[in-house]
Formats: structure tokens, C-alpha cells, sequence
């Protein structure tokens, strides 16, 4: 008889893994332009585009996590249209970096982590699959446990799969709005109760 003994930390870890976290469904607060990720964003496009193709107030710009997580996609609202697809392809192009710094962070990095072993289960499968008749060619026990890890890793394929799509779901719903400084715009950083003692945005 074989135990299943070995298999059950990866068993817990695996379904820890694929149900362990709460997907978050909320909806977000837009990003004001004294955030982190608008100033972010500004430093990156502002280089590209004129000054006099800024609007006078802040641009809204709808932000949707994509590739799995591996970048951002997003709509300029306020830009003329050729300088908004360039301003999508400048945030598109910056990929993970930019991933991380933004509120959908979490969400992606669930979906890359458990893609990773979607796919870690998916290569281990056929390599198993053909130990099966080499460890028969051994003994019988060998081909038991060929047989059970292939099904082991079938099983933990199927899981994942789950997971991801679940994953996916949650990532698509993850799509946020941040208020783009443009130049010249007073902001003020920091929480003082006192705004003229705050600094306003440098300009690039």
C-alpha cells in the first residue's frame, strides 16, 4: 500500500494557494493628482507631450490591469487622440514596474503566482506521464508511485486552472481611475491640515 502521507504539505500548500485569499470586489477611490502612481505617470509621459496639449486641470485616466498582470492598460480622457495612444503606450511599455506601484498590484501578482504553477504542473506533466511505463519496467511499486504522482499532479493542474480563471476574474475587476497632474497644476503633498505649508509638484 502507498501512503499519501508525502503528499499532504503539498496538498495544503497547493489548496492554500487556490483558495486561500479573498478576492476583493470593491470599488476604488479615484486617484487624486497628489497620489503616488498620478505623479508616477505624469514623470512618464509628460517628456512626450507639449505643454500646450495638456488640458488646464488634471487628466482622468482609466487604468485596467492586462497580459495576466504583466502590464497596464490605459485611456487618456482630455488628450488630443494621438497623444493619448501615445501616453497608453508609454504606461504599456513600462509593464511591471508599473504594475507594482498601482492599486491593482495585489491582484495582479495573485494571477502571476499562480500561473507560475499552473504552468510548473503543466511541464511536470508529461515527463511523468511517460516515467509511468519506464518504472513498471522496474517494479510495480515504481510504477504505483509514477502513477500516483502523475495523478497527483493532474489533480493540482485541475486545481490551479481553477484558481486562475478565479484569479483572472478578480484582476479584470481591478480596473481603477487616476487624476493625472498636467503642468503648471498646483498640487499639494503630504496631509497637513495647513495646505500653503505643503509643497506644490515640481514640474519635469
Amino acid at each position: 500500500m502507498l501512503s499519501f502521507t508525502p503528499c499532504l504539505p503539498y496538498a495544503r500548500s497547493l489548496f492554500g494557494l487556490a483558495f486561500g485569499g479573498r478576492l476583493m470586489h470593491h470599488k476604488r477611490i479615484p486617484l487624486p493628482p497628489e497620489s503616488a502612481f498620478s505623479r508616477t505617470i505624469f514623470k512618464l509621459v509628460r517628456p512626450h507631450i507639449p505643454r500646450e496639449r495638456w488640458p488646464a486641470e488634471s487628466v482622468r485616466v482609466l487604468f485596467e490591469p492586462a497580459g495576466d498582470g504583466l502590464w497596464l492598460e490605459a485611456r487618456f480622457e482630455g488628450l488630443p487622440a494621438s497623444y493619448a495612444a501615445l501616453a497608453a503606450q508609454l504606461v504599456r511599455e513600462a509593464r511591471v514596474d508599473l504594475v507594482l506601484q498601482s492599486p491593482a498590484a495585489g491582484e495582479a501578482a495573485a494571477v502571476a503566482r499562480t500561473k507560475r504553477w499552473r504552468d510548473a504542473c503543466l511541464f511536470a506533466f508529461v515527463p511523468l506521464l511517460f516515467a509511468i511505463p519506464l518504472m513498471a519496467a522496474l517494479s510495480d511499486a515504481a510504477m504505483r508511485m509514477a502513477l500516483l504522482l502523475c495523478g497527483v499532479d493532474v489533480l493540482a493542474l485541475l486545481v490551479l486552472q481553477g484558481a486562475l480563471t478565479k484569479r483572472r476574474v478578480a484582476m479584470a475587476t481591478a480596473r481603477f481611475v487616476a487624476h493625472v497632474p498636467s503642468p503648471g497644476l498646483k498640487i499639494h503633498l503630504g496631509a497637513r491640515a495647513d495646505p500653503r505649508d505643503n509643497d506644490p509638484m515640481p514640474e519635469v
